[in-house]
């Protein structure tokens, strides 16, 4: 698919839905980097960033008060929100998109169980679409969204691990949970979430070298997730601050200060 294309079609996303842009550059970001660490050749990993990139372009085929409704949908709601990935994939595929990029955005809603929107299950779900669901919902947890707000990384990390042979392909989570950016634990103390900001500038530094933009959407979403990042061990220090107990000299200090 024409690299021209791809950014038409993003921008209308972005116009339609800002939140929306944010979120597939998201999803493309870690689904990119999921393909390499399960070392899927060059032309399939231009494949699955194309599909992540689009995978939600069906739901500018949704209306706005469903995609941004706070509290539950009705069944009819639901129904037009499960229409978002055959919208999305019969749309790219007349914009030029190849079979490989058609199949992410119609079938990223699959469940390794079969419990997904078309039924599909096991190897029946093209390979590139099972990387981009774990992708998607890594995103989807540590967002906010107007119906809940976002949950901590190892959180999702840990939701995502629990989901093993039901919702995600097994053999990929076999090897993620071997790579530190995919280990719950990574995210739960500040030493080694200082080691993990390391590498996530690493890979925002590639980004950057290899588009030479800093507004790619790539290199957004790479600035947004280390935002996160910094947030988080902020807090974790704070956090293990507050659990530090008080010497003497400090206790008398803190009750001087506060008469």
């Amino acid at each position: 698919m024409q690299m021209d294309m791809v950014t038409k079609i993003l921008l209308e996303i972005r116009r339609y839905w800002p939140a929306l842009y944010l979120h597939s550059a998201a999803v493309a970001n870690f689904a990119l980097r999921i393909a390499m660490e399960l070392g899927i050749e060059a032309r399939h990993c231009r494949d699955v960033l194309t599909g992540a990139l689009l995978h939600d372009a069906g739901k500018m085929h949704v209306s706005l008060e469903i995609l941004t409704k706070p509290g539950p949908l009705t069944e009819a709601e639901w129904g037009q929100m499960k229409k978002h990935t055959d919208y999305g994939a019969d749309w790219v595929e007349q914009r030029g998109g190849n079979d490989e990029v058609v199949a992410v955005i119609r079938y990223h809603h699959e469940w390794w169980n079969g419990n997904g929107y078309a039924g599909l299950k096991y190897e029946q779900i093209p390979l590139l679409a099972r990387i981009v669901t774990i992708a998607d919902a890594l995103d989807a947890m540590t967002a906010s969204r107007p119906y809940r707000k976002a949950i901590a990384i190892s959180e999702a990390l840990m939701e995502i691990h629990s989901g093993k042979g039901l919702q995600f392909d097994p053999d990929i989570l076999t090897v993620l949970k071997q790579k530190a950016t995919y280990e719950p634990a990574t995210y739960q103390e500040p030493r080694t979430l200082a080691r993990q900001i390391e590498v996530e500038k690493e890979w925002l530094g590639r980004l950057i070298k290899i588009y030479g933009d800093l507004t790619h959407p790539l290199v957004i979403a790479q600035s947004h997730w280390l935002d996160k990042l910094v947030l988080s061990i902020y807090k974790l220090q704070e956090g293990k601050r507050k659990e530090k107990p008080l010497f003497m000299g400090e206790r008398e200090f803190l009750n001087l200060t506060k008469n």
